[in-house]
């Protein structure tokens, strides 16, 4: 191997000749796009009576003369800006942009998909097939005797047992148990209601209840309850007028969603390959 050619295979190793070389590159692409023509800026493109109400909006007063000139030129710089961006092909395999796009576009069909107010007809029937939804849940009164883990500790069951069997002897028998922090009467009470106070299992239990009878012992987390179900209420079915409003919110809500999944599935078909299977 010569001299001269060792020479040049140390030069083309050089960290700077590639600097230069990929710079020469960069700058011939920019200077190619640069020389690409635009169409004109113009400030009469500006959407000025648009950005003055957006300004009213935000700070309650119409914009000065100078704070007019200053959304001029940020939309100047903006729109510059995006159009050079576009030339760039910056918004290319951008995910970012994508979604941006996306989310536009499923706006865009929600302010051009009108949903109309449904008629009584129409709210029976969405009632009739969401019944459980709208349903006045049954409700409990009951009174109950309470013995707590903490200060009866080894007594705690036959401290209960034995109020549980007085008062089923005698069901208007003075019997005092341990204060408990809501009281001894609770009224109208739903189970999930009862649930959230007494835990779940409490709840369960005390549904199954007859009606006037003292219960044996029942555990919650607090501790054990005697207890005895002096009223019971049982589910109503909804009415229309008791739950119209909630209703027509509800049915709009899905309808919004149905219409808008019929124009996504338009745009799909429009854009899918032939023999492709329909998503």
């Amino acid at each position: 191997m010569t001299d001269t050619t060792s020479s040049w295979r140390r030069w083309l190793r050089e960290p700077l000749l590639h600097f230069v070389v990929l710079g020469a590159a960069v700058f011939a692409v920019y200077a190619a796009v640069e020389d690409s023509p635009t169409e004109p800026l113009s400030l009469g493109d500006a959407p000025i009576d648009q950005l003055a109400r957006d300004w009213k909006a935000r700070t309650g007063a119409e914009p000065t003369p100078l704070q007019r000139a200053r959304l001029e030129r940020e939309w100047i710089e903006e729109e510059a800006l995006y159009r050079r961006a576009l030339e760039l092909n910056l918004d290319e395999s951008d995910t970012v942009v994508r979604r941006r796009l996306v989310q536009r576009m499923r706006f865009l069909i929600e302010d051009t998909t009108p949903v109309p107010e449904p008629d009584d007809a129409t709210l029976q029937s969405w009632i009739d097939a969401h019944t459980a939804d709208y349903s006045q849940p049954s409700r409990l009164s009951f009174e109950h005797r309470f013995f707590s883990r903490g200060k009866r500790k080894t007594r705690l069951a036959a401290d209960a047992q034995a109020a549980a069997q007085k008062l089923t002897a005698s069901p208007d028998a003075s019997v005092a148990g341990d204060p408990f922090p809501r009281g001894e009467l609770f009224r109208d009470q739903t189970p999930a209601a009862i649930a959230r106070t007494f835990g779940r299992a409490f709840a369960d239990r005390i549904v199954e209840l007859p009606l006037g009878r003292w219960s044996a012992p029942i555990e919650s987390s607090y501790g054990l309850h005697v207890v005895r179900v002096i009223a019971e209420h049982e589910a109503e079915p909804p009415s229309l007028e008791a739950v119209r409003e909630r209703a027509s919110a509800d049915w709009m809500y899905a309808e919004r969603q149905r219409l808008n999944q019929q124009a996504v599935d338009r745009i799909i078909e429009r854009y899918a390959a032939e023999g492709n299977a329909r998503p």
